[in-house]
């Protein structure tokens, strides 16, 4: 009897070894086992479907083509992939306009201490905020896409939300907007970095490349962005677009553009290029003050042109794709015409290049209001432009996203 009970300990003993040890009875596979259900459409291997997916989502094909299943759901990635993904394909729905494409740029996040807790205030108010199902688009490198992936499955979890997400390599993204690259970085950098650092500012200017090409429209956002409103709301701006408008972008809001257009104002001095967002009726016809941009007493309208941000941009990818004229505006020739045109030395990458071409083609992007892209930033008004620095400032209306730009904290 005691040889038996013995003989049933050691058995037991090696039993425990191969459980920890094998593929098997791994916790990721069992996982599997009782989480994925087989899609019947899904051919003779089928397809890994989260039971909160909803039935009419994109599926999903690693670069060979291969159907795995969803990049994420309300509860979490196909658990066969979560330390494999690096970049899926997109493939749309069959109505591609009710989709919700937001793409943000996460890299470099051991060079920033305070990426991390940026990206996170983003996703919990996005997350807490919205009303429609997401797909977030991240463009990344090796050394973020871990903690990129583990903060948003995270805020999934915590909100259960349905959000898809998809991460892309930045390396890659580069490559496919290089000549781009090539025609703006000297015109608009502050200094050279890396070729790929340098890129991040551009990204957005050729998204319509990097992107599937049945990819209608997105929205790309700044890492320092938080919402006070459904992210639907944004995407209904879309709803106003002309049949024209290729891009939408919220006013600066600081004066940037003044100092930067100092040369060109001086010999346009009633150019409205440079100017605050709202100006007086009756001062539309610049002279001879600063001061008097703005007065708090009287009723102000829209009118002024103090250049585009850059924090948060609509972009019907569709129509970008297809415009003879945009492909024309980013070579380098005419890009080297606007800014010599202007007196133009920039220093804020794709946000410069927006700037002229509205001013330039003003028929091409929407202006989205302001409440849509309320910027922080006070460095100007302790660096030379205090007299004025309130009326490019002033923003009426409910703030719907606000932006923590030069690292200004957010208000509660």
């Amino acid at each position: 009897m005691n040889k038996i009970l013995l003989v049933l300990i050691i058995a037991s003993g090696f039993l425990l070894i191969i459980y920890a040890n094998s593929n098997i009875f791994n916790r990721r596979n069992i996982l599997m086992i009782f989480q994925q259900k087989v899609d019947p459409g899904g051919g003779g291997g089928g397809e890994l479907v989260h039971p909160e997916v909803p039935p009419d989502s994109s599926r999903w094909t690693d670069d060979n083509g291969a159907a795995f299943g969803k990049p994420a759901s309300a509860q979490f990635l196909s658990a066969a992939r979560i330390n494999e993904l690096k970049r899926v394909k997109y493939i749309p729905k069959e109505n591609n306009a009710t989709e919700y494409n937001i793409f943000i740029i996460y890299t470099k996040e051991s060079q920033n201490v305070i990426l991390k807790s940026k990206f996170e205030l983003f996703l919990k108010s996005l997350l807490k905020y919205t009303t429609i199902p997401m797909h977030l688009h991240v463009i990344t490198d090796e050394q973020s896409e871990t903690s990129a992936e583990e903060l948003i499955r995270e805020q999934i979890n915590h909100y259960r939300k349905v959000v898809f997400y998809t991460l892309y390599d930045v390396k890659d993204c580069a490559e496919k907007i290089s000549d781009i690259v090539k025609n703006m970085l000297p015109l608009f950098n502050y200094k050279t970095g890396s070729y790929y650092s340098d890129a991040l500012f551009l990204i957005s200017l050729g998204l319509h490349r990097i992107v599937d090409v049945n990819m209608k429209r997105a929205i790309i956002i700044d890492c320092d962005v938080v919402f006070r409103s459904s992210v639907k709301e944004l995407f209904d701006q879309f709803d106003h677009f002309s049949s024209e408008h290729l891009f939408g972008l919220a006013p600066e809001l600081t004066p940037v553009y003044l100092h930067i257009l100092f040369k060109y104002r001086a010999q346009n001095p009633h150019s409205l290029f440079g100017t605050p967002y709202y100006l007086n009726k009756t001062q539309l016809a610049i002279g001879s003050s600063l001061g008097g941009f703005f007065s708090r007493t009287t009723k102000k309208t829209k009118h002024g042109y103090p250049g585009l941000n850059s924090g948060v941009v609509m972009l019907r990818l569709d129509r970008i794709r297809q415009s003879r004229l945009y492909e024309e505006i980013i070579k380098a020739e005419s890009v080297k015409n606007m800014v010599e045109k202007y007196s133009f030395k920039g220093h804020l990458g794709d946000q410069d290049f927006y700037t002229l071409m509205g001013f330039e083609f003003p028929g091409l992007i929407y202006r989205l209001d302001c409440v849509w892209n309320r910027q922080l930033c006070t460095w100007w008004k302790e660096n030379g432009y205090g007299n004025v620095f309130d009326s490019y400032f002033h923003c009426e209306g409910t703030i719907k996203v606000y932006h923590g730009n030069c690292n200004t904290r957010i208000p509660e």
